[in-house]
């Protein structure tokens, strides 16, 4: 069976500039197709026009019933069984529980209230709910950002073994692992292509290479042409001035050939003109990545955090004990655990933000932190306020957004109506903007497209700022990370 997207045209209410402008692909729904674009690009507006959630123009055929991950769960306090159930009506119990088994989620957790299991369990019991269901088109939507390490693994694992889906994912080992094809929403046309993330990336590179030169080249015919329009501007002005001057008798015939040489000249640049413009018309499908910065302060204690015996407890049951680790000037190291084990709490702590953590915790007089929280869910406002709240310059605010391709538009846009990717993009710019002693970066790239992964790489390395972070992408930490994990029981 195929999916068919043909002509398919649609712009937000109050946008001027439309998602799709008569797109038209078609995919196997066999495959296993992994959906990769930038943030903002249409990935998530694509998958609501396939449920029919918005009005559009042109046609996309699909046999089967797509069917969104992750569902929206009404009443949390119910029983996980209940709660996959309801997302799956037709299947049996005996399937439910395969399916959990399959993904290492223990049957005790199905006879808990959905809202007690961590975000990573929840994770695995919706997907088992989901693959439960005969002649759906699952169309997944970020399902690794609450899993762990060994989660995505065994997710990947689950995935590569399931019939076709679509799968929304910026975790570059998580897509090698479980795709066999690409669609790619690229910044001037789409790709449908045999592969994983590798592969798409191979011909990513190429083709930027090629248009970056055929740009150059593109370039050269522009400031050529608008040179020799230039020229033909002034050569018909001064034809213009050649009938000044002269007696009623001449004026006639002057003018009657002036006439003819102005408009041959306006021929000419007409036609320089539309040269110009189509020439112009063909830059534009280059991906760009700025540059971005960050300004790590010095601290004069060595060691900036010191925690001994630390455990984290929620109410009366503890999920981590035995907690010991420092923190000195200039390591950058990342907290893993499984899901659950209190990384965020610890984060939070640290931050003075809340959390769980009891022990023997010192901090570093006067330390300045710059902190990143996981969710995104309280951002509210404009960006304005935003701003003016966070207390950042907004030139140097705004110019790192741009950097992480953040459309001027967007400045205008209610936070609330944007992406989770492009909400990330506020606290992560925000982070860069505040020059700190410690950077504490609670999964600061889930959401965040993989062109911005590979982009916050540069100035940890340029800088070589202090880091404390919880991030499951191991090819990220691979590149920022001085020394092996702080790993919670």
């Amino acid at each position: 069976m195929q999916l068919n997207v043909r002509d398919l045209s649609f712009t937000y209410e109050g946008s001027y500039t439309p998602v799709f402008d008569h797109v038209s692909f078609h995919v196997d729904t066999s495959w296993h197709l992994g959906l990769i674009a930038r943030n903002g690009r249409g990935k998530t507006t694509l998958l609501k026009l396939m449920q029919g959630l918005h009005a559009y123009s042109g046609h996309i055929d699909l046999p089967l019933t797509p069917v969104y991950f992750p569902f929206t769960v009404d009443d949390p306090q119910q029983l996980t069984l209940f709660v996959m159930q309801a997302a799956a009506p037709q299947a049996e119990d005996w399937q439910l529980i395969r399916e959990c088994s399959l993904l290492q989620l223990t049957e005790d957790a199905l006879y808990r209230p959905f809202a007690t299991l961590s975000r990573g369990e929840q994770t695995k019991a919706l997907l088992a709910a989901l693959f439960s269901r005969e002649d759906v088109y699952p169309l997944i939507d970020e399902p690794t950002n609450h899993l762990d390490a060994h989660g995505r693994e065994l997710v990947a694992d689950y995935l590569r073994r399931k019939d076709g889906f679509l799968l929304v994912s910026h975790d570059r080992a998580f897509l090698n692992r479980c795709i066999d094809h690409v669609l790619s929403l690229n910044k001037s046309d789409i790709w449908v292509m045999q592969g994983n993330y590798d592969t798409w990336e191979e011909r990513l590179t190429q083709q930027n290479e090629y248009e970056q030169a055929r740009n150059e080249g593109l370039k050269k015919d522009i400031r050529r042409l608008e040179e020799a329009a230039r020229r033909t501007s002034e050569w018909s002005d001064r034809v213009e001035a050649t009938k000044i001057g002269f007696g009623p008798c001449d004026r006639g015939a002057i003018g009657h050939k002036a006439a003819k040489m102005m408009a041959r000249s306006m021929a000419t640049r007409a036609r320089q003109e539309r040269a110009i413009e189509e020439k112009s018309s063909l830059l534009h499908n280059v991906e760009k990545v700025g540059e971005l910065k960050l300004t790590n302060l010095l601290h004069p204690k060595s060691v900036l955090i010191d925690v001994q015996d630390g455990r984290v407890r929620y109410g009366e049951r503890t999920v981590a004990e035995g907690i010991t680790f420092q923190l000195r000037q200039g390591d950058r190291v990342a907290l893993t655990g499984r899901n659950g084990a209190g990384k965020s709490s610890i984060l939070k702590a640290l931050c003075g933000q809340g959390g769980a953590l009891d022990g023997k915790v010192t901090i570093a007089s006067n330390l300045v932190i710059s902190y990143v929280p996981q969710e995104t869910d309280f951002l509210r406002g404009d960006m304005r306020s935003f701003i003016q709240q966070s207390g950042v310059d907004e030139t140097l605010f705004k110019a790192i957004l741009r950097n992480m391709d953040f459309g001027r538009e967007l400045f205008d846009q209610p936070i609330h109506a944007m992406s989770q990717g492009q909400k990330k993009k506020l606290l992560l710019a925000r982070s860069l903007c505040i020059p700190a002693h410690l950077y504490v970066w609670d999964e600061p790239l889930n959401y965040i497209d993989v062109y911005s992964r590979k982009q916050v790489v540069a100035p940890i390395e340029q800088s070589q700022p202090t880091l404390l972070l919880v991030e499951h992408d191991a090819v990220f930490l691979d590149n920022v990370c001085t020394r092996d994990a702080i790993e919670l029981g």
